[in-house]
């Protein structure tokens, strides 16, 4: 057990406000300092959340809605997959898809047994671009859980929540740690003329990593081995006519891109692997299937992983400092959220044991899932031909697929307190995909169907599968602002 008085964050990026809120708002009696570079920049590809948010934003005390104020935000309902099979398919889990009988999803069991398209595996709603107007009722009330972000306003916006929780805002350029000689654990961070003295560190910052990599040497644990792309540069586009309510992720020749609309421009990228596609044969890609000039803003490239240690000594390393898988499901900002939701059940505890376990699982079923993404049919380039049938597979992939060659996922056949991703998640993308052998979907679901059968089919109603939506998106944004928070 250690005393704890002060917490230093290191890093000003959107997981360094995200831990010092979390932490904040679970230990109030902390004095928290957030020290920001003047120099690091963002890097500004997690412009679009998951689900998580909204928990974030419950748990600090703050309305969810106020991001489409002040983060240039629009509304998300899911991921449409574009060019990854045979048809389009989307990720979005809602009732009464994801309703459970046991630990059987017989929604989608239904569906699938009745050779349902792919689309058919979510609401009709979810492929257009309208909301109700029902929503303007309550000003607390959101039709989505998730959101498409400005990233660089998404960071003013936390920046200014930190400020007004109490806690003390610093900038300036770190160079390093010193060490306690006795216990190892640090005792201050240092720039070229200050030092910050603290009980206990987080290290957001960033792909730099500077104390658990650098100064304590913890290892990075390389998942490209399992994954096909390492390399992404992002575009910025102009504002969308009318918004998306999806993520698009879109197939390219040697990788995939994404497009995300926000209130102010179109975020965009490309991310590919470079053993397949220079970058500026991957530019011109681009731009001819965009038919328009691009401007790069931002390239990098990346060894996706995760250090093996989450928590040593009295630091805690969060986002990109800690890990980064790909940005293919927006997962940054929600493992961050989930990482620290983790690290407050046994910082009073001071286990770090147990900690740093549950951390491995968040991103080994990070990893998993994303994985999955990638069980393609396809092989008309040679980066889809590799993926197709050389892409080493995660050993607890190779077991749910095992698993799932004569049924559909369970609810049991995935336990990860705080990860992101569970049975239900895989449902709609390995069908999507073409995975699943749909007769022995059949054959277990006319086993389940006399006893749900009646139920399924109430829930599948016109009503509930296409509610009254009749306000365009963008108009809905607007209106929203305009009417509820007096415009900008």
């Amino acid at each position: 057990m250690k005393k704890i008085e002060t917490i230093v964050v290191v890093g000003g990026g959107t997981a360094g406000c995200v831990a010092a809120l979390i932490l904040k708002s679970k230990f109030p009696q902390f004095h928290i300092q957030l020290i920001e570079s003047t120099k690091v920049g963002i890097v500004g590809v997690g412009e679009s959340s998951t689900e998580h948010w909204a928990e974030f934003c419950e748990f600090i005390g703050i309305n969810q809605l106020d991001a489409i104020l002040h983060c240039n935000a629009t509304f998300k309902i899911g991921v449409h997959y574009e060019g990854w099979a045979d048809q389009d398919f989307m990720h979005t889990l809602g009732n009464p898809y994801f309703k459970q009988y046991g630990s059987y999803y017989g929604v989608f069991g239904y569906l699938i047994a009745n050779n349902c398209l792919s689309k058919d595996l979510c609401w009709y709603h979810a492929w257009e671009n309208k909301l109700g107007t029902n929503y303007f009722n309550d000003v607390n009330d959101s039709p989505t859980l998730q959101y498409h972000f400005d990233t660089f306003a998404l960071n003013n916006f936390l920046h200014r929540i930190c400020e007004e929780r109490g806690i003390e805002m610093i900038q300036d350029d770190l160079l390093g740690a010193t060490l306690h000689e006795e216990t190892g654990d640090i005792r201050s961070v240092v720039s070229n003329d200050r030092e910050y003295f603290a009980d206990f560190f987080i290290d957001s910052t960033g792909f730099s990593r500077l104390l658990l990599n650098k100064t304590y040497g913890i290892e990075w644990k390389s998942y490209a081995d399992y994954l096909p792309v390492n390399s992404a540069f992002v575009f910025p586009t102009p504002e969308m006519d009318e918004y998306n309510k999806q993520t698009k992720i879109t197939a390219r020749n040697s990788g995939w891109s994404w497009t995300v609309p926000t209130q102010t421009r179109t975020g965009n990228g490309y991310v590919y692997h470079d053993s397949f596609i220079e970058k500026d044969e991957a530019h011109r890609e681009i731009e001819e299937a965009y038919g328009h000039s691009v401007n790069i803003a931002k390239q990098f490239k990346y060894d996706p992983g995760r250090l093996e240690k989450a928590w040593h000594k009295n630091c805690y390393a969060v986002g990109l400092s800690q890990s980064f898988i790909e940005p293919l499901e927006a997962t940054s900002i929600g493992s961050v959220i989930q990482q620290m939701f983790c690290f407050i059940h046994f910082f009073p505890s001071y286990d770090s044991e147990t900690c740093n376990k549950y951390v491995r699982d968040i991103f080994d079923n990070l990893l998993d899932y994303v994985q999955a993404h990638y069980l393609v049919k396809r092989e008309d380039t040679p980066f889809w031909k590799e993926v197709k049938f050389n892409l080493k597979l995660t050993s607890n992939l190779q077991d749910y697929l095992q698993k799932w060659k004569n049924r559909l996922p369970l609810a049991s056949d995935i336990e990860c307190p705080w990860g992101m991703f569970n049975a239900a998640n895989y449902i709609q993308i390995l069908y999507g995909l073409g995975w699943f052998d749909v007769e022995k979907i059949r054959q277990e679901y006319q086993f389940h169907a006399p006893s749900i059968e009646q139920n399924i089919l109430l829930s599948l109603t016109p009503e509930m599968l296409t509610p009254s939506f009749s306000i365009g998106h963008k108009t809905f944004i607007k209106e929203l602002v305009k009417g509820y928070y007096g415009g900008f």
